[in-house]
């Protein structure tokens, strides 16, 4: 046995390890409902912004202890918050490290894999460095969604919350509401709010961390709003009332910049795909004649040429399409 089928089956190993603990994870959730709203929670501490982790921590710490040696094992693991947040979102039941390990094994199984297959290593490390990139490329499109779906809730969040601020009840209390009655995704993280305020945290550190999980302007604005108003008083309902129509009306203008930009992110993603296709293609069908790019040293020019104007169109394109809102 070479070194090159031992590296490749080390690699497998680390990747089907991995694929062997998400499953157990997915089944350990589904069998035992208590044991997913513990674990929950656990994960939204982790992820959690940097606001009241003492607290935080000394709560996981105690929730660990009833918890099996494989989940305290996974909980103890280093922890890269911004990489957890995307987990969570995604709703993937692994912490940034298992990921990370996964991701590496599943590289080394497509560089591994070019170097026995392919005649040249060019495209065996881009073989590598795609499935390398792949799940974080698909973590980003789940984390996006997300982003995109919490934001049509927030409208209908803000205006639920001022209704029952106006009924009487305490904001927390409003936010507990919203974490009852809303759907996915917006019920989980304001739940989280709400179990950072029971464990301990101020208002103003559950509102920080909620922010760090959901950046964007309209979460900013929501809690601006709070702290600026428990600070000097006023009309809260009034003021969710505000915020929330005027995030509906950028919603509506986001839409609208959206339908008229579809021409001009469509033709991009063609003028970029289009090139590196036929490459591919022209590489399996005649690699005789494609192989002269890399075996002069003009060809190679030229390769470099095209990959730098690649980059150059699609970041003015880029530039283009998209606009501030």
């Amino acid at each position: 046995m070479d070194l090159l089928t031992v590296f490749l089956l080390g690699a497998v190993f680390l990747f089907t390890f991995t694929i062997v603990e998400l499953l157990y994870l997915f089944w350990a959730e589904s069998k035992f409902a208590e044991k997913r709203t513990v674990k929950k929670r656990l994960l939204y501490i982790s992820a959690g912004g940097k606001h009241g982790q003492e607290k935080l921590t000394l709560y996981r710490d105690r929730a660990l202890k009833d918890a099996g040696f494989f989940e305290r094992l996974v909980f103890k693991l280093p922890r890269i918050p911004s990489l957890d947040r995307m987990l969570l979102k995604a709703k993937i039941p692994l912490n940034a490290t298992t990921f990370i390990v996964g991701s590496i094994a599943l590289g080394g199984i497509g560089l591994l894999l070019g170097l026995r297959y392919f005649t040249q290593t060019l495209p065996a490390l881009g073989l590598g460095v795609l499935l390398l990139a792949l799940p974080y490329f698909l973590l980003k499109i789940a984390e996006k969604t997300y982003y995109a779906k919490f934001q049509e809730q927030l409208p209908e969040a803000l205006d639920l919350l001022a209704r029952a601020v106006r009924s009487g009840y305490a904001l927390t209390a409003g936010l507990e509401v919203i974490a009852e009655e809303m759907a996915e995704p917006i019920k989980s993280e304001f739940a989280a709010v709400v179990d950072e305020v029971n464990l301990g945290l101020t208002l103003k550190e559950a509102l920080y961390n909620l922010c760090e999980r959901v950046p964007g302007m309209d979460m900013r604005f929501f809690t601006i709003a709070v702290l600026v108003q428990k600070e000097t008083g006023g009309n809260i309902a009034e003021i969710l009332d505000n915020i929330s129509r005027l995030i509906r009306e950028r919603v509506q203008f986001a839409r609208q910049v959206k339908a008229l930009t579809a021409e001009g992110r469509y033709s991009a993603g063609i003028l970029i795909a289009l090139p590196i296709l036929m490459f591919i293609y022209v590489y399996f069908v005649n690699y005789d004649y494609i192989s002269s790019l890399w075996q002069h040293e003009a060809g190679l020019y030229m390769m470099y040429g095209a990959v730098i104007l690649q980059i150059t169109g699609a970041y003015f394109i880029k530039k283009i399409v998209s606009i501030e809102i």
